[in-house]
């Protein structure tokens, strides 16, 4: 008994270090979150930017290249199937910038929990009311937005490749240097 008298003075405090460690847990959740939010708008501007330049076709291409072999469930309707440069485009013709399709594309794919996971659609029309990623990510089973950043960091390295591989080729055949002729 004498164990247990030395801990009973501490007793009265458990409840409060319990709850202090819940807040300082759910602080640090919150902090990530916007730390996540913040690097996947970070990337969605240079992506989006990125792209602005280039061919969007292309850049379709190489999204929907990117997510080959990747089974997605585009509607709650539907069975998961391949993705395809029409279901990019489609979100393009909402306005959706490649950037935010990457993110969608990325959280829809990688859903902790595959008996339980939401459609693209179900994703977009979150998205569209106004909740942020880290949410969705939260609401979708995701611990952390880390698996979803790597992704959209992958797709902005092939968009930025694309638009160094657009930047190499002549577009036009403008001024040839005449023969003789110095500048």
């Amino acid at each position: 008994m004498t164990k247990l008298g030395t801990f009973r003075p501490a007793l009265p405090l458990t409840p409060l270090i319990l709850m202090a460690l819940l807040t300082v847990g759910q602080a640090a959740d919150r902090e990530v979150d916007a730390q996540g939010d913040k690097e996947l708008a970070r990337l969605t501007q240079k992506i989006d930017k990125t792209a602005a330049d280039g061919d969007a076709d292309r850049v379709t291409a190489r999204i929907v290249g990117e997510w080959k072999g990747t089974r997605f469930k585009v509607d709650a309707a539907s069975a998961p199937g391949a993705l395809t440069l029409q279901d990019v485009q489609n979100l393009r013709a909402k306005g959706v910038g490649f950037g935010d399709i990457s993110i969608l594309l990325a959280l829809t794919a990688k859903q902790p929990n595959p008996a339980s996971a939401k459609s693209l659609r179900y994703v977009f029309a979150v998205r569209q009311a106004g909740e942020g990623w880290s949410k969705i990510a939260r609401d979708l089973g995701y611990k952390t937005l880390g698996s979803v950043i790597r992704s959209v960091k992958a797709t902005e390295r092939d968009v930025t490749r694309l638009a160094a591989e657009r930047g190499q080729k002549p577009e036009r055949m403008g001024e040839m240097e005449k023969p003789g002729k110095r500048r």
